[in-house]
């Protein structure tokens, strides 16, 4: 699970409509459940109700992460931090994304960012020893690809 949420609280959502904010609750129960497309589905439509809400475009990022769509990841958590500069969790995520695409720098700067408004969350100090690794292996695999070429 991201940053150590719990389904009781999975995320915080800002908003003013009460459609929205129950169609967030069913989507995060979804979530937990893991049936992706349906929460998928439900947070979009929240989203269109309320489209400035960074909460829900964090949310939905969560559930592109976990159908492996990072770049989708990434297009929300880019219009979270407009909205919130200060949100934790779009950084995150979009760290989480950037990793997964082996994009270490930008997974990096995600990541160390996150860890600066949020500096004893277990989950991203997972992620940044992660960025490590991937650079480890992408030098291992440059060095590879060297020898092969020239050796």
């Amino acid at each position: 699970q991201f940053l150590g949420e719990r389904r009781s609280s999975l995320f915080r959502i800002r908003m003013t409509t009460p459609e929205a904010l129950a169609l967030s609750n069913e989507a995060n129960a979804l979530f937990v459940d893991e049936d992706y497309d349906s929460a998928l589905d439900l947070y979009m439509q929240a989203i269109e109700i309320a489209p400035q809400s960074a909460d829900l475009l964090v949310a939905r990022a969560a559930v592109y992460l976990k159908m492996e769509d990072y770049p989708a990841a990434i297009g929300d958590t880019n219009k979270a931090i407009q909205l919130d500069a200060g949100n934790a969790k779009a950084y995150f995520r979009r760290g989480c994304a950037w990793l997964a695409l082996n994009e270490a720098d930008k997974a990096e700067a995600d990541l160390k960012k996150a860890q600066e408004i949020t500096p004893e969350d277990a989950a991203v100090k997972k992620e940044i020893a992660k960025v490590a690794a991937l650079r480890k292996k992408l030098k291992d695999q440059e060095k590879g690809f060297a020898k092969k070429m020239f050796g």
